[in-house]
């Protein structure tokens, strides 16, 4: 039988917005000389002459601030769940130096896993679409447009979003812990926690994984383990996986638990709001968060239009999740 959690999720990743709002300590600028530093380093990396995914934590020393990825890489794993570091000089740098430097910072978080089918280990969150709709296309992906992303996790332990332009209006990051939606299923509507547990096929929405094999994995949008939760919400990449022959159709009751979960993430009790301004990361673990935008207004000028830089990151121990998720979400036993 599969275990489930029975009781509300005690710890500091089960916070709401009031709680976050009033205590901002989640974002942290960087010190003139910490960004020294990384400027050295992206000068030893560039020394070095290796491609960007060749570079290693070797080939970015960063003696004093090493320290303090080591808390976050902790304060991600066992505390609130994400953080904004704010300040890195990316107007003062080309594309190869901004690139080197994010690259660099997250070699002390975790590896870079692909993010699609292309093999990209390096993403960029641009709007490419000319106004396609990923509602209506399967295989439109939502940060290639400048519409409102829906509440989801991405397909790694960690992401990280490095904020290069923003749009002209528009484009707000939504966070919202995920742990905290489970307690509120829990105090509001407990006979739905089973349903959380039970296997779901989740589209590739065309970007089939080598992995399966298949245009869809088969997972639980939670997981209880090791005495820690995870969820694995991507709502339309559940619904969109019911055009394949043998999935299993969603009852009245799963879409009634969809409505709910985004309702609670939706809320004023749990969302959180936040302006990217140029040199920032967020950095969430997809674990414990969920993470949306809203729709943005672009510029019309190339060289101004709203632009982030993506990494996803695997940490590199054995860590709380592996017994429950895999790489993109995939049981074990799925692999």
């Amino acid at each position: 039988m599969t275990e489930m959690l029975q009781q509300p999720y005690t710890g500091p990743s089960a916070w709401t917005r009031p709680q976050m709002e009033a205590d901002r300590s989640w974002i942290y600028t960087l010190s003139p000389a910490e960004v020294a530093e990384i400027r050295a380093a992206v000068s030893a990396a560039l020394a070095a002459g290796k491609p960007l995914e060749s570079i290693s934590r070797a080939d970015f020393p960063l003696a004093s601030l090493a320290g303090r990825l080591a808390e976050l890489g902790e304060e991600l794993e066992n505390g609130r769940g994400f953080e904004m570091w704010r300040g890195l000089p990316v107007e003062d740098w080309s594309l190869e130096e901004r690139s080197i430097a994010y690259w660099g910072l997250g070699q002390y978080l975790g590896d870079a896993v692909v993010q699609n089918a292309r093999g990209e280990l390096f993403g960029h969150v641009r709007d490419t679409t000319a106004g396609a709709d990923p509602q209506t296309n399967a295989n439109t992906r939502f940060y290639h447009t400048n519409r409102a992303a829906p509440f989801h996790v991405d397909g790694a332990d960690i992401v990280g979003l490095m904020c290069v332009r923003t749009a002209r209006a528009g484009g707000a990051s939504l966070v919202v812990s995920s742990t905290s939606i489970y307690n509120a299923l829990l105090r509001d509507h407990p006979d739905m926690i089973p349903l959380l547990y039970e296997p779901l096929w989740f589209d590739h929405r065309g970007e089939h994984n080598a992995v399966t094999g298949k245009p869809y994995w088969v997972t639980s949008i939670c997981g209880w383990t090791n005495g820690k939760l995870s969820m694995m919400y991507l709502r339309n990449f559940i619904e969109s996986a019911q055009r394949y022959d043998g999935a299993p159709p969603l009852t009245g009751r799963h879409r009634k638990l969809l409505e709910l979960i985004d309702h609670y993430a939706e809320s004023p009790e749990l969302c959180l709001s936040m302006e990217f301004l140029p040199g920032d990361i967020q950095w969430l673990n997809n674990h414990m968060t969920l993470h949306s935008r809203t729709e943005f207004l672009d510029w019309d000028e190339d060289e101004r239009r709203r632009w982030l830089m993506r990494l996803w990151l695997n940490r590199r121990e054995r860590n709380r999740y592996t017994d429950t998720y895999g790489y993109y979400g995939i049981a074990p036993d799925a692999r």
